[in-house]
């Protein structure tokens, strides 16, 4: 008993060693911005391309925070995997539980560039017939004699 209860103390030193030292690196999906972070948001790497340089402050702003974001994310998702294979999915699924869920599962939206609005066609509107369960209603209604 007291050989697992040791066993058990020293995996989750190391669970906690590994968490307080992990990373994940992001690159923005226009390519102008990479990111390295912890799953607390620290900023632990930042490379700017220089033609989001030459697109201005606020462009710099938006693209770094996004990328942040998106690494932050990455960060917290590899905590989650990497708890999940230390504690088993249950301990896993407990702790998604009260934390919340993983962002790859909650939020992962990546950020992408605006696409231009396609061109549509107009459409043409088409009435429907409204949708009937009773078939005898559908009777009723299809006679104009009844309708005044």
């Amino acid at each position: 008993m007291a050989a697992v209860n040791e066993e058990r103390m020293q995996a989750t030193e190391r669970l906690q060693r590994d968490l307080a030292a992990l990373t994940a690196t992001v690159e923005h999906p226009n390519g102008t911005c990479m990111v390295t972070a912890s799953p607390k948001g620290e900023i632990k790497a930042l490379h700017l391309h220089p033609a989001l340089l030459k697109q201005g402050a606020r462009a710099v702003g938006e693209v770094v925070t996004e990328t942040v974001r998106l690494a932050t994310n990455a960060a917290v998702q590899l905590s989650f995997n990497k708890m999940a294979l230390a504690l088993g999915d249950g301990m896993a699924i407990d702790v998604e539980s009260i934390a919340g869920d993983s962002p790859f599962r909650s939020t992962w939206n990546p950020v992408t560039p605006p696409e231009a609005p396609a061109e549509q066609a107009p459409q043409e509107r088409r009435t429907r017939a409204p949708r009937v369960e009773d078939p005898d209603e559908d009777a009723f209604f299809d006679n104009p004699s009844w309708l005044r």
